[in-house]
C-alpha cells in the first residue's frame, strides 16, 4: 500500500484497488511518515487469563465425553492449576 502510495498513486485509487476504506490508507501512510515503518504493534486488547495448557485440558475435558457445564470445567482448571 505504502509502495503505491510513493509511486504517486490517489489515496482513493489505492483504497479501491484492496477494498478499503481511504482513511484506513491515509493512516498508514502518516503513521509510516511519523514512524517510518507500516508495521503494527501486536498484542492490544485485554490480556489472557488462560494459557495454551489450560485451553489444551479445557479441549481434553470436553472430549472425554462428559456432560459437564463449563462452570464445572472451570472450577476443575481451578482446581487443577490452582488459578
Amino acid at each position: 500500500m505504502i509502495a503505491k502510495l510513493e509511486e504517486g498513486r490517489t489515496v482513493t485509487s489505492v483504497a479501491a484497488e484492496f477494498g478499503i476504506n481511504k482513511s484506513v490508507v491515509s493512516r498508514a501512510r502518516k503513521a509510516f511518515q511519523t514512524t517510518g515503518t507500516a508495521v503494527r504493534k501486536v498484542g492490544g486488547g485485554r490480556p489472557k487469563t488462560t494459557t495454551a495448557g489450560d485451553v489444551r485440558y479445557m479441549i481434553l475435558q470436553a472430549k472425554r465425553g462428559r456432560r459437564q457445564s463449563a462452570s464445572v470445567i472451570a472450577q476443575q482448571l481451578s482446581t487443577a492449576t490452582g488459578r
